[in-house]
């Protein structure tokens, strides 16, 4: 089997109201799919997340032309010669990003072909079901619409909620965290997501501030560099340290893992160099003891390549959710995905289970 054309797909949604973070909002979603082609008419999507545009301008400048020819069931293959057989080595940014989409597609292509799901392909059926925290919990003024919000998604039934602060300072946001810790209650897992906006010293007194509200964890406290700073910051605080969606590869998780800078990792497989790469830091990261949460904040399709990843793989836990509504998300879904008392099951199609139907084209589909 041989790949015969990479076409770049854009999706975009408008947003109804601005999601607002710590560094600023957005009220468009964007998404860069890939829709690799092959000369048995089997065809595979992929993701790549980060910088929409930019990711798709690598896709179509050099990378698909790059991938064509290439045997599609030979994933170690089309990885490297995407990213290691260029002049000038690409080790992290958006070409990872670009290269993670195609990999991605890849293993739908080989699912497809073999007549199993991806997760049959990346070590068997683990689990049938993960559990979710939900991330939509958006920075606002209003700290009671917060709240409320906070009060609809359990009334879904989840069991987890994670909110997106830090604007102001680490003493005004105290009052969102104990608001929402009042309506999440004693048990319910509280996640903040800090989105790298707090500087060193800012981050530590907000640890301090928070810790009588027992966050869950404190997400993204910092920017991606340096990590010595997130070792400082976790060695004074006993609230736990996520971050990884900024990370790419091995090698820079185990800098993450060697400098003791995290309790939770979060590759995201759309960035961090595709499936087989996240799985490999998933099991180095069970070497350090340290527990996997996949970024996954994007379309469906890089939901389904996550499902497929945390249903095969035991040191993963908490699928991160949206139930915004402001991505393209479940309707790329062959199926709809079962969601009952805050748990997701897995698509158990051949390949990643998931498809570009005419009528989402038609409504989220544009030209950069």
């Amino acid at each position: 089997m041989k790949i015969t054309n990479v076409k770049v797909i854009f999706l975009k949604k408008k947003l109804n109201a601005t999601m607002a973070i710590s560094r600023g909002g957005f009220n468009v979603r964007s998404h860069t799919l890939v829709q690799v082609e092959t000369d048995e008419g089997i065809t595979g999507l992929g993701e790549g997340v980060g910088n929409a545009v930019l990711v798709k301008s690598i896709l179509e400048g050099q990378m698909a032309e790059a991938a064509r020819g290439l045997d599609p069931m030979n994933i170690e293959m089309v990885r490297e010669k995407l990213l290691e057989d260029q002049v000038y080595f690409e080790r992290k940014g958006s070409a990872v990003c670009a290269a993670s989409a195609i990999e991605m597609a890849c293993w739908d292509i080989k699912g497809k072909a073999l007549n199993v799901p991806v997760y049959q392909l990346l070590g068997g059926l683990y689990r049938d079901k993960l559990e979710a925290y939900v991330s939509d919990i958006y920075w606002e003024k209003d700290l009671v619409k917060m709240a409320k919000n906070a009060e609809r998604i359990l009334k879904m039934g989840f069991h987890a909620i994670k909110a997106h602060i830090g604007r102001e300072s680490p003493q005004s946001e105290t009052e969102r965290v104990k608001a929402l810790r009042e309506v999440a209650g004693s048990k319910t897992p509280l996640m903040i997501d800090l989105n790298a906006g707090y500087k060193p010293l800012e981050a530590l007194q907000a640890a301090r501030l928070w810790e009588p509200y027992n966050p869950f964890w404190i997400e993204e406290p910092l920017k991606p560099s340096p990590i010595r700073a997130f070792t400082t910051l976790r060695s004074r605080t006993k609230i736990p340290i996520a971050a990884g969606e900024n990370e790419f590869g091995l090698e820079g998780f185990k800098q993450l893992f060697d400098q003791k800078a995290i309790d939770v990792a979060m590759p995201d497989i759309g960035r961090a160099g595709g499936l087989l790469e996240t799985k490999n830091i998933c099991t180095l990261a069970q070497s350090y003891g340290v527990e996997v949460s996949p970024h996954n904040f994007s379309s469906g399709v890089l939901l389904a390549a996550t499902l497929h990843l945390m249903a095969s793989t035991p040191n993963t836990r908490w699928l991160e959710w949206d139930t915004s509504g402001n991505a393209v998300y479940e309707e790329l879904f062959i199926e709809p995905l079962q969601v009952k008392d805050g748990f997701v099951g897995i698509p158990d199609q051949p390949g990643l289970g998931v498809q570009l139907k005419k009528e989402i084209l038609e409504k989220f589909s544009e030209k950069v």
